[in-house]
């Protein structure tokens, strides 16, 4: 997966979980700026980010996933 392609995965499964535009989906999107971004949306986007990227994530990865930028760093580190 190129980076390019990562991004755009990213970006469509948190606006699909989170119910955002794919074009308000940035680095610093978060639950600070996401009205929506509770602790049971967190759970659903985390297993929407493991099934969309073929991976998984431990408990310590899952407590991190607090921004799309995180996200992101989260996912190049597995090569993904």
């Amino acid at each position: 997966m190129t980076p390019e392609q990562r991004q755009k995965t990213l970006q469509a499964t948190v606006s699909a979980v989170l119910g955002v535009p794919e074009s308000s989906v940035t680095d610093d999107t978060s639950p600070d700026n996401v009205s929506g971004w509770d602790s049971v949306k967190h759970l659903n986007l985390v297993m929407a980010l493991e099934e969309a990227f073929g991976t998984s994530f431990s408990p310590e990865e899952t407590m991190d996933l607090t921004s799309a930028k995180l996200m992101r760093l989260i996912l190049e580190e597995k090569g993904i």
